[in-house]
């Protein structure tokens, strides 16, 4: 690919730009040195051939499937612990209502009958 130079523009903000290495362009340009480039100037940038991305979205693809997978995991266990929580809630609620209800009243028994001969208490 070529390149014309243009007004404040440096090896270093051109091999910036292109994401080449300075020392690549200033060897494919044979300029020399002091390493001088001029406005108007036309220099070949080398399309470098960088490596397919994959790498680095495979890695970034593990690591958030990773992620994914931990957080769903958080998930079912949290979801496991709010339902046991709830059954206990509903057993103690069940257990309240129990306690609140007023007792049944004692059994009634018949009076017992009184030996013969003694006396009817007051009232």
């Amino acid at each position: 690919m070529n390149y014309v130079v243009r007004s404040g523009d440096t090896l270093n903000s051109i091999a910036s730009r292109f994401g080449v290495p300075v020392q690549e362009l200033i060897r494919v340009n044979n300029i020399a040195y002091p390493y001088y480039i001029y406005v108007g100037q036309n220099l070949y940038i080398p399309i470098a051939t960088t490596p397919a991305p994959t790498d680095t979205v495979d890695r970034r693809l593990d690591r958030l499937e990773r992620r994914v997978d931990a957080l769903r995991d958080d998930y079912t266990r949290l979801s496991d612990r709010v339902d046991r929580l709830e059954n206990r809630v509903t057993r103690l609620e069940t257990r309240v209502t129990r306690l609140e209800r007023p007792a049944p009243p004692p059994p009634t028994q018949p009076p017992r009958p009184r030996p013969p001969g003694t006396a009817q208490p007051r009232q």
